[in-house]
């Protein structure tokens, strides 16, 4: 951790209680001793497949979801066990679903004005007014649109409502919990660009959540691949795209549609399956390795360390 860190996380891990198909009682290993930096002002992106732990680990940083073990730093000061309430307007999120997120009962007025009248104590009404009128306007809604319900709006005003609730409280940080999964391309591209204009205008910094890798292209600085709890692979938008080094980001770098159906055709598609338990997990060793056709004996008998295999790249394998 050093000066630049806004948020640093340190061996986090985060189970859940499950079930496997027999009925006997497991663990879901959603965060796997996860350590990730990330820089005040940057967008770091982190992707993978439904299921890989993304949204937890976004979550158990926002202590939304409280970890299991591991340490958690916002600009310096360790939050892990503290009381988060002085913490929770500098840190934010935007969920998935924004027709989920509202309160169909409550006008946008109420719904955004929430967080100004948590934070911003003795306000007048016109200065609350003009408070509410300043974030629509920021997030490309009109002043009349503070007085309707969220049922009257598309998919793509909503989520501009659910960020100007989450800008009202003035954050450092914001977790987009993929922001744009839930919403038509034509809408996506909007909302990727006012994420973007807002982060240059206001210094935010950003934990892009997808699993959309041209998007997360798009907006990011570093990217993230994330699989079964743990932190593969990590290195700026040109390392994941140009250099892959793990044998997932390639899987997933391959599975991106091509327009031209001739290249398409060319490529190679790999189709894999596994069974509830790998045997990677089973041993102790990748918990890839059940799926990756590199894999040799090491793969199966000790899982990689993330180590640093160029200027700020950092992969989990053996093999890198």
């Amino acid at each position: 951790m050093d000066s630049t860190d806004l948020i640093y996380i340190e061996n986090l891990k985060k189970a859940f209680p499950s079930k496997d198909v027999r009925g006997n009682k497991t663990l879901v290993r959603a965060v796997d001793d996860v350590t990730l930096s990330i820089k005040r002002g940057e967008c770091l992106g982190l992707v993978g497949e439904s299921g890989s732990g993304k949204t937890t680990l976004g979550r158990t940083i926002l202590r939304l979801v409280e970890p299991d073990s591991g340490k958690i730093y916002f600009d310096g000061t360790d939050i892990t066990g503290i009381n988060m309430k002085p913490y929770r307007s500098k840190m934010q999120i935007i969920f998935q679903n924004p027709s989920g997120s509202l309160d169909p009962r409550m006008r946008v007025f109420n719904i955004i004005s929430e967080g100004i009248k948590a934070t911003r104590r003795g306000m007048t009404k016109s200065e609350m007014s003009a408070a509410v009128f300043k974030l629509l306007d920021a997030v490309g809604l009109n002043s009349t649109d503070a007085y309707r319900y969220p049922h009257e709006f598309s998919g793509g005003q909503q989520q501009r409502i659910g960020i100007a609730r989450a800008l009202a409280v003035n954050p450092e940080f914001i977790v987009c919990d993929e922001p744009v999964s839930a919403l038509d391309v034509s809408y996506q591209s909007q909302i990727i660009n006012l994420l973007e204009d807002l982060q240059e205008q206001l210094g935010f910094t950003y934990l892009f959540i997808s699993h959309d890798l041209s998007v997360v292209m798009h907006i990011s600085d570093r990217i993230g691949v994330m699989y079964l709890g743990k932190i593969v692979e990590l290195g700026s938008c040109e390392d994941i795209f140009l250099r892959p080094a793990h044998p997932y980001t390639k899987a997933l770098l391959s599975a991106i549609p091509v327009p031209d159906p001739k290249i398409s055709r060319q490529r190679e598609h790999k189709v894999t399956s596994f069974d509830d338990t790998p045997a990677g997990i089973k041993n102790g060793g990748c918990s890839y390795c059940a799926l990756c056709s590199y894999a040799t004996a090491e793969c199966a008998k000790a899982a990689p360390e993330n180590r640093e295999i160029a200027t700020g790249h950092f992969c989990a394998c053996h093999l890198a």
